[in-house]
C-alpha cells in the first residue's frame, strides 16, 4: 500500500469530516462541512461530494487513494455495510446499504463501522493503545457510544451491537431512553441530557453563573453552558456533572469487571472539560469495580477529538486491509459515474 492515501470520512450528525490520511496516520488534507449542507434527505450526495472533492485533491498531488474508511454513528451489519435502525443523530440512513452504495459509486474498497469503533482503532493503531491487547473507550458527546478491543480484536458481537456500554443501565428505576430502555448511562452523561436536566434544576433553583451564561433563560442552556458553570462552582451544574461522572464511573466499572482491560479511553467533546469529570469517573470506577482490576487498568482521556474521525476511519480501513478475508468489506466494483 505504499504511496497510496485512504480517505477518511466521519459521518456525524451535525457535521461531515473527510481527509487523506498517509498509512502513518498523517493527514495530509481534511475538510468540514455541515451534514446536511445539501438539504433535508441528500446526507448520502454531500458525502459522495465530499468523497469527490478529496479524490480530486488527491489527484492533485499525484496520489493515489487506495480505499475509504467510514465511521457512522450507529450500528452497522458487517457483511452488507448497511447502517442499522439505531442511528438516533441520523435517522435516514437507516437501512441504508452505504458499504455497498459507496462501492459502486467509487470503485473503491469500502470499510465501514460504527464511529467509535473507528475512533478507538485509530487510538489502536496510531496512539497510545498501541501495542496494547485489551483496550476500551468511551466516547461522550450527542450521545455515548464505546468500543472494545480484546485479545487485539475488535468486539462486533453477533449483529454490531458490541461495545453498546452507553445504553448499559445504572438505574433500574431510571429515566427513559430513546433505545426504549431506562436508566441508561446516555440519559445521564450525554451532552444534550445534560442540558435537559440542568435546565429543569433551573427551572426550580436559579443560580447565577448558569443564569449569566443563558442570559436568565432556561431554555438557552446546552451543554456547553452547563460545563462552564460547572467549571465555575455553580451548584446546578455541579449537581447535574456529579451525577454524569457517577454514571460514566459506573460504566468504566462494569467494563473492568466483564473485560480486564489495560487501558480505557475517554473521549467526546463533553470530557475536554477535563479533570472535573475525570477525577469523579476515576472515584467512581474504583468503587464500582474489583479493586485489583481496577488497579490494573489506566483510565485516561483520548487524545483523540471528534476532528480526528477522519484518523479513525482510515484505521478502519487499514485494519480490515490487513485481513482481506474479513467479512466487513464492501468489494470495490466498477464505478458508475
Amino acid at each position: 500500500m505504499t504511496g497510496g492515501l485512504v480517505l477518511g470520512l466521519d459521518v456525524g450528525g451535525s457535521r461531515l469530516a473527510g481527509g487523506l490520511v498517509e498509512p502513518s496516520g498523517e493527514v495530509l488534507h481534511a475538510i468540514s462541512v455541515p451534514t446536511a449542507r445539501r438539504g433535508p434527505g441528500r446526507v448520502l450526495d454531500n458525502l459522495l461530494d465530499v468523497v469527490q472533492s478529496l479524490r480530486c485533491e488527491a489527484d492533485g498531488r499525484g496520489r493515489s487513494v487506495v480505499g475509504v474508511g467510514v465511521g457512522v454513528p450507529g450500528v452497522v451489519d458487517e457483511v452488507s455495510g448497511s447502517i442499522g435502525p439505531d442511528i438516533q443523530n441520523l435517522p435516514e440512513l437507516r437501512h441504508i446499504p452505504l458499504g455497498r452504495i459507496l462501492a459502486e459509486q467509487t470503485g473503491l474498497r469500502i470499510a465501514i463501522d460504527n464511529d467509535v469503533n473507528a475512533l478507538l482503532l485509530g487510538e489502536w493503531t496510531f496512539g497510545q493503545a498501541r501495542g496494547l491487547r485489551h483496550v476500551a473507550m468511551l466516547a461522550v458527546g450527542t450521545g455515548v457510544g464505546g468500543a472494545l478491543i480484546l485479545n487485539g480484536e475488535l468486539v462486533r458481537g453477533a449483529s454490531g451491537y458490541g461495545g453498546e456500554v452507553g445504553h448499559l443501565c445504572v438505574e433500574l428505576e431510571g429515566e427513559a431512553c430513546f433505545c426504549g430502555s431506562q436508566g441508561c448511562v446516555k440519559t445521564y452523561a450525554a451532552g444534550p441530557d445534560l442540558a435537559r436536566r440542568a435546565r429543569i434544576l433551573f427551572a426550580h433553583t436559579p443560580t447565577p453563573i448558569l443564569g449569566m451564561l443563558c442570559g436568565g433563560a432556561s431554555e438557552r442552556i446546552d451543554a456547553a453552558c452547563v460545563l462552564t458553570a460547572a467549571a465555575q462552582g455553580d451548584p446546578v451544574a455541579l449537581a447535574v456533572t456529579a451525577k454524569a461522572a457517577q454514571a460514566l464511573g459506573a460504566a468504566v466499572a462494569a467494563l473492568i469487571n466483564l473485560c480486564n482491560p489495560e487501558l480505557i479511553l475517554l473521549g467526546g467533546g463533553v470530557l475536554e472539560v477535563g479533570e472535573i469529570l475525570m477525577r469523579p469517573i476515576r472515584r467512581w470506577a474504583g468503587f464500582y469495580a474489583f479493586g485489583a482490576a481496577a488497579r490494573a487498568t489506566r483510565i485516561v482521556r483520548s487524545a483523540f477529538t471528534k476532528e480526528s474521525g477522519v484518523q479513525g476511519a482510515a484505521a478502519l480501513f487499514l485494519t480490515r486491509a490487513s485481513r482481506p478475508g474479513a467479512a466487513s468489506w464492501a468489494r470495490a466494483v466498477p464505478a458508475s459515474r
